[in-house]
This record gives C-alpha cells, structure tokens and sequence, in this order.
C-alpha cells in the first residue's frame, strides 16, 4: 500500500512539473505587404522632365519586422538595355515610406522600370 501511495505521489508530481513548463510562443504571421505610390503608377507612361525621377513608396499595411527590401531596374525599351539598378533595404518596421529615384534617364527616350517590394 506504501508504495502505491508513493508511486502515485511521484505521478502527481512528475504531471505537474510537466504542465508547467513554457509553451512556445507562437508569433502570428506577417500581414500582407501592401504599397502604393505617389504620383501613382501602373501601366501608365510617366514623362520624366530630366535626367532624373523622383517618387515615393507608400507602406499601407504594417511592414514586417525586418524592414522592407526594395530592388529598382530600369531598362532602355529601344535596345532593352539596363541603364540603372538600385536596392535599398530599410532598417525596421518603423518606416512606411521610401524615398526613391531613378536617374541616367534621357530626355525623349522610353523606359520600362520595374519595382520588387520584399
């Protein structure tokens, strides 16, 4: 009888170390990235007055912990040329917007510029 008391007292207690241990924390998942831009674009031709165009990305969701990763391309649509790159990665979830620029660009001639927001 002793020792069925005592090997169900060693049950309680071992089950009850077991329940308490932490549980691993379970971190929600990341909202969708949403962006958009000022002036807004799309498919629409945007003439750019110099050398230069300058516009600003819009974070409308919450960003991700990491930052966000922006990767820029810009090519020349008569020989598909790149005639600019550029990658910028900010630094926290605090920023909900980027300064950009695309530069190179020559009066009179037509790019394509393509955006990667991570």
């Amino acid at each position: 009888m002793k020792k069925i008391l005592i090997l169900l007292f060693t049950l309680v207690v071992l089950g009850g170390i077991h329940s308490c241990k932490k549980k691993a924390v379970v971190e929600p998942p990341e909202e969708t990235l949403r962006i958009s831009s000022t002036p807004i674009f799309g498919a629409d031709i945007i003439g750019a007055l110099s050398s230069s165009y300058s516009f600003k990305l819009l974070i409308t969701s919450k960003p991700p912990k990491n930052g966000v990763k922006v990767d820029i391309s810009v090519k020349n649509d008569l020989d598909n040329s790149v005639i600019f790159t550029q990658s910028t990665q900010t630094s926290s979830s605090a920023t909900s917007s980027i300064d950009l620029q695309l530069a190179n660009l020559v009066a009179g001639n037509l790019y394509t510029a393509t955006v990667d927001v991570t």
